[in-house]
């Protein structure tokens, strides 16, 4: 009887296996048929068309590079900053020297337009000289390239005579609080020029100043002409500083009128040297 049980078992085991590879043959089947439909659905593609779609599985992303024009190295990059920088010192030392206006002038009742021009003319002429010096270092020493030379040198002096005008400005205006608003003046600029990093990088305030103080178009306009860039920004750039010049010279203009209207007795007895 046992054994006769375990036919029977076996027998429904052979039954059921013989189900399962049945199931298993149509699922087969039903596999290598989806994949010759599958096959069928793919494009054919020559070799170049693969190594394309590697290329690009590979290196998805693509950098173009466009350079309107280069500097060609560090020290030539961070010239125009700096030559702006030294032709704001440079004045800035002069005034430490000299009066802003003659009080001898101002006592002897000399026109005022007179008076503000000789204050302004002496550390202008200066300031060419230090133009000079600065632009044969430039130049000579260091041996940057310089795209446009008399471009360049031209607009070293109206940056350099501008700022004469603006601190000429703040001294008449101001006196010695003036003296040191042009050291201040300079700092900021110092941030907001975009000398040594961009100046989209700034906050809101410090950018808004960059569109407005002087330094920044100096900077643009040296970049243009000593890398060969836009002419037509460079001469907007120095526009814009025969603006701060003209502005400066009314400013110190008006302030010299002022003086002359209202004397002291301290103007009554000038130094000798004044």
């Amino acid at each position: 009887a046992t054994l006769a049980t375990g036919a029977h078992s076996a027998a429904d085991g052979a039954t059921s296996l013989a189900s399962g590879l049945g199931t298993l043959q149509d699922g087969t089947t039903k596999l290598r048929d989806g994949l010759d439909s599958g096959l069928d659905q793919i494009p054919a593609s020559t070799d170049a068309q693969r190594n394309a779609q590697a290329d690009t599985i590979g290196d998805p992303v693509a950098l173009r590079q466009d350079a309107v024009t280069q500097a060609g190295e560090y020290g030539a990059g961070l010239a125009p900053f700096f030559i702006s920088l030294a032709a704001w010192i440079g004045i800035y030392a002069l005034f430490l020297i000299v009066k802003p206006l003659s009080r001898r002038a101002i006592t002897a009742r000399k026109a005022p337009l007179r008076i503000t021009l000789a204050g302004w003319l002496t550390p202008a002429l200066l300031g060419v000289v230090q133009m000079a010096g600065l632009y044969a270092i430039v130049a000579g020493a260091l041996g940057f390239h310089i795209a446009h030379p008399l471009a360049m040198y031209g607009t070293m002096v109206l940056a350099s005579i501008t700022f004469a005008a603006i601190i000429l400005a703040l001294n008449v205006l101001l006196g010695s609080v003036g003296q040191f608003l042009g050291l201040v003046l300079m700092v900021v600029q110092l941030v907001t020029a975009g000398g040594t990093f961009p100046w989209q990088t700034l906050p809101g305030p410090l950018a808004a100043l960059h569109h407005v103080l002087p330094m920044s178009f100096a900077v643009d306009a040296l970049r243009q002409l000593m890398y060969g860039g836009d002419l037509g920004q460079a001469a907007q750039d120095a526009g814009v500083l025969a603006l701060w010049l003209v502005a400066g010279l009314a400013v110190a203009l008006a302030g010299a009128i002022r003086i002359t209207s209202h004397r002291t007795l301290r103007d009554l007895r000038p130094s000798l040297i004044g």
